[in-house]
């Protein structure tokens, strides 16, 4: 983005969530800093849920909402959601750093390995009672999203994005750095 002089301003998320929380009256901005970490996760769910139910919605608007066109369309939008979801949980939620590649992927896999356990949960739940029980699609799969979410933040804040020794990773990056030479 360019100021009117010309200047380039660089204009993050970051800045843009320090700006409004800047410009809440203090009692609520009291209240987000001793709950951020929740209310960051509950923003970042929701847009992670509208992924979800477009990129499952779309799909099943042309496909059907067949047994096989529901597992197609609820693992393509796991993936899309637990994608994004990685990434603003990592960068905004939990405020993750990664100091090796090593403990990146640690991070990246445990992040996705208790997302597949939502994701066999959710599948199980779409199957059950919208494909074999006939209960509304669409409603479904809201139901199904709040218990997921609600489950993914316990597993995220007590596993996955836990606060680290840091020294420790340091350490861990500095060998992987000596043996590539």
């Amino acid at each position: 983005m360019w100021e009117p002089t010309g200047r380039k301003v660089e204009v993050t998320l970051e800045k843009c969530i320090t700006w409004v929380v800047n410009h809440l009256p203090a009692p609520l901005r009291k209240f987000y800093f001793r709950y951020e970490n929740l209310i960051l996760y509950l923003i970042f769910g929701g847009l992670t849920t509208v992924v979800s139910f477009i990129t499952q919605f779309v799909p099943a608007y042309f496909l059907g909402t067949g047994a096989a066109a529901t597992v197609f369309c609820t693992t393509f939008s796991w993936i899309c959601a637990v994608t994004f979801a990685f990434f603003t949980n990592k960068k905004y939620v939990f405020k993750s750093e990664t100091h090796s590649k090593r403990a990146f992927w640690i991070e990246f896999f445990s992040f996705y390995g208790a997302r597949l356990v939502s994701y066999f949960l959710e599948l199980a739940i779409m199957l059950v009672f919208a494909t074999w029980l006939g209960f509304n699609y669409y409603i479904v799969k809201i139901c199904a999203q709040i218990f997921i979410v609600l489950s993914n933040y316990l597993f995220s804040k007590l596993f996955i994005f836990k606060k680290r020794d840091s020294s420790a990773e340091v350490q861990d990056s500095a060998s992987q750095q000596s043996l590539q030479k």
